[in-house]
């Protein structure tokens, strides 16, 4: 059969408005209040102490970047993948600690990483793909660099890809960082100049490489800010440069690839250091609190049922959960007071017969009655109106519109 919600009631008795021993109250409080300490607490404990199960670093497995200039093609695209993803070493560790020694910030942000956390990308300074743009194309850059009112926008992309066997949410991690090249600006003249041809010196493009990346496990890389304070001021100077090399006759005969360095390296020109710190996955806290939110709500239990359907007459189609116990009762319904002070004979429809109950003669009425009496006037309900019929002139509306049926009544003095 169905089992009732007030069931523990009978089950664990209880005097209404008695106080329960203190020793039962706080004894049982307490012991509840530990028992949800030791749920909370012990995990991160267990995974504090086992270095392991705190956090797995997810490192990428490639690293790709471009350079474009407005909406044409690519200039430069290349990729690192594993071998050239170096790993730091305690001494690598050291030096850059010592680096930044004077930085609190930087020594801050520094000691949060464990050598293990950071990777070098080694990224070739040439391109890995040739610079295949169209005639057309090239004509209109070239116009625009020499000519052109507008800035143009240089964009430099990072972007890392991670296994994610390993861990993490997302697979790829990209981020940018643009710079505009003004009208009439030296940079522009010298870019049109490597396109014509009439000159193979390299152009200087200040603060366009971030070389400190943070790579958390989320969608997004930024440059690390505690390490390079002054944000895009910090960024490291390129020289870009455009190679060509004969293989045939005539103007079709060239292959043209754009090659990027360091503009004040000392050694191994040819390579583009990015430092990239990668965040633990922590995979094993995710589990910690899903196992949380589970215990919590096996503790609140189900959500609260409403107060019809504790009401006879619960299981009747045609007037809803509780309706017919709901159209018996007397309005207003009186409110219910705190559960020791609850009066039976108080209860909503207490007063009400049942539907399929007839009263002997001779029954006193119900406290209803008396609840409807006011100075001596005694409040009735009037007779359910006919099927079809309806007793207010306009359709029901509020909390009884959807009934199906009409409103309830308004009483009648007699």
């Amino acid at each position: 059969g169905r089992i009732c919600p007030e069931a523990s009631h009978s089950k664990y008795p209880q005097p209404k408005g008695q106080k329960k021993k203190k020793v039962v109250k706080y004894g049982m409080g307490g012991l509840i209040i530990l028992f949800l300490v030791a749920i909370i607490w012990f995990p991160l404990l267990f995974m504090s102490l086992v270095r392991s199960v705190v956090g797995v670093v997810n490192q990428p497995i490639d690293v790709t970047v471009t350079l474009k200039l407005g909406g044409y093609e690519p200039l430069f695209t290349m990729s690192a993948q594993q071998p050239s993803i170096v790993p730091f070493t305690q001494q690598a560790y050291e030096e850059l600690s010592r680096h930044f020694d004077p930085n609190p910030l930087a020594m801050q942000f520094i000691s949060q990483y464990s050598p293990e956390d950071i990777v070098t990308a080694q990224i070739e300074g040439s391109s890995g793909a040739l610079w295949r743009i169209s005639p057309p194309s090239r004509a209109q850059m070239k116009r625009e660099l020499y000519n052109g009112t507008a800035d143009i926008t240089l964009r430099f992309t990072w972007n890392f890809q991670r296994d994610l066997a390993k861990g993490g949410t997302v697979e790829y991690t990209n981020e940018k960082h643009t710079l505009d090249l003004a009208a009439n600006s030296s940079e522009r003249r010298q870019l049109a100049s490597l396109l014509e041809g009439t000159s193979d010196q390299s152009v200087v493009i200040p603060n366009l490489f971030p070389k400190y990346i943070r790579a958390p496990n989320g969608p997004e890389a930024n440059p690390v800010k505690q390490l390079q304070p002054n944000e895009e001021a910090d960024y490291l100077g390129v020289r870009i440069q455009l190679r060509r090399e004969r293989v045939g006759s005539g103007a079709a005969g060239f292959l043209e690839w754009w090659v990027i360095e360091l503009q004040d390296c000392q050694a191994e020109c040819n390579l583009l250091p990015m430092v990239i710190f990668s965040d633990k996955d922590h995979g094993a806290l995710r589990v910690h609190r899903a196992g949380h939110r589970q215990v919590r709500a096996a503790l609140r239990g189900p959500h609260p049922q409403a107060l019809p359907g504790h009401l006879p007459g619960a299981g009747d189609a045609r007037a809803g959960a509780g309706g017919g116990a709901l159209r018996q009762a007397h309005l207003p319904v009186p409110l219910a007071r705190d559960h020791d002070q609850v009066d039976p004979r108080e209860g909503v429809g207490a007063g009400a017969p049942h539907p399929g109950r007839k009263e002997p003669p001779g029954t006193p009425p119900g406290p209803d009655a008396a609840a409807g009496t006011k100075e001596g006037r005694k409040l009735w309900p009037l007779p359910r109106p006919a099927q079809g019929t309806s007793s207010s002139p306009r359709a029901p509306r509020g909390r009884h519109a959807g009934l199906g049926r009409p409103a309830f009544p308004s009483p009648r003095v007699l």
